[in-house]
């Protein structure tokens, strides 16, 4: 969901991939939603079966094994019953794999196998069989920086970075920040009460001026949290966000992020600031800041701001005359 320039070139990248089963390795921060973005991948695919997902993270190395590849009765104590495993099920479809970077050496040799041979052997078992299974990996992590540091195998990143789909932090799609705001709300607000009414604008601003460390899943969790606190006594304000965000994180260290990511951040509040105060009227506010109407909206397009005002800022309009937001 969004249509910011960050996000449009990434679903051009997966619209490319339609009609292909090559393999897949989507990065980007924890919180970006690449498992969605993997489904989406799926989907736009060639023609396949089922779609299974599985993380990586913090499981043990035998656990993984056997969820990966299977195992057979009394291959381990309390290896009961026989096991497929989620390569076997998924044959003619895509499996997900989350957190690929965690994954220890030994299923690292095991996966490559399955990317290079399309073969697997459960747990306890010396027979091979033949799987066909597209292989989607996720990473937050560097992988080559990986590879250069000895943790992850060279020959298995090239396998499974045959194409890098990389989903883009909320800060570089912040246009995009209302429109997830609209849907959480849609999702948190009681039945029956209207979604327009529940943000008021010095709230959104913080919203939009915030780096969002989390990401989406972080500011999915702000509103959640906030329309938890306020329900039945008003709307949400600035005042009913979290402490990080109720000054766009002036409350962070002021070391926080590199020089150019603390200027953008400054500018991004004084250019919001602006046109909030000239209800979004380019022209006033391009003259306000001593710039060119096309300068300022070649600032907004470089600072991620949207450039009509979200419906929490209009809102707060509507008793002043009309006709001046342009």
């Amino acid at each position: 969901m969004g249509k910011s320039r960050a996000f449009l070139e990434m679903l051009s990248l997966v619209e490319s991939l339609a009609g292909t089963d090559t393999t897949v390795l989507v990065t980007g921060e924890s919180g970006v939603g690449k498992e969605l973005v993997a489904r989406l991948i799926h989907e736009t695919g060639s023609p396949r079966g089922t779609y299974l997902a599985h993380n990586c993270a913090a499981i043990p190395e035998g656990t993984l094994e056997s969820d990966l590849f299977g195992h057979v009765a009394g291959a381990f104590t309390g290896a009961v019953g026989a096991r497929r495993g989620l390569f076997a099920e998924a044959e003619g479809g895509a499996l997900f794999l989350d957190e690929i970077g965690d994954i220890s050496p030994r299923l690292q040799a095991q996966l490559l196998r399955v990317l290079q041979e399309g073969e697997i052997r459960r747990v306890g078992e010396s027979r091979v069989r033949r799987v066909d299974v597209r292989v989607i990996a996720a990473t937050n992590r560097d992988l080559a920086a990986e590879v250069r540091a000895g943790r992850f195998r060279e020959d298995l990143f090239y396998r499974l970075n045959v194409v890098q789909v990389r989903v883009p932090p909320l800060r570089e799609r912040r246009s995009d920040i209302p429109r997830f705001v609209r849907r959480f709300l849609e999702r948190s607000v009681r039945k029956g009460e209207p979604v327009g009414e529940v943000l008021g604008p010095d709230a959104m601003e913080s919203l939009l001026t915030y780096s969002w460390p989390g990401n989406v899943r972080q500011l999915r969790n702000e509103i959640e949290r906030a329309t938890l606190t306020t329900r039945g006594r008003g709307r949400i304000e600035r005042r009913h966000l979290s402490e990080e965000l109720r000054d766009g994180g002036a409350s962070l260290p002021a070391i926080a992020g590199t020089l150019r990511e603390q200027v953008e951040r400054a500018q991004r509040r004084i250019v919001l600031g602006t046109l909030q105060r000239h209800r979004w009227n380019k022209t006033r506010s391009a003259r306000s800041l001593g710039i060119t109407r096309q300068g300022l909206i070649k600032m907004i397009h470089r600072l991620e701001i949207p450039m009509q005002p979200p419906a929490a800022m209009r809102r707060s309009w509507e008793e002043a005359p009309t006709g001046e937001a342009a």
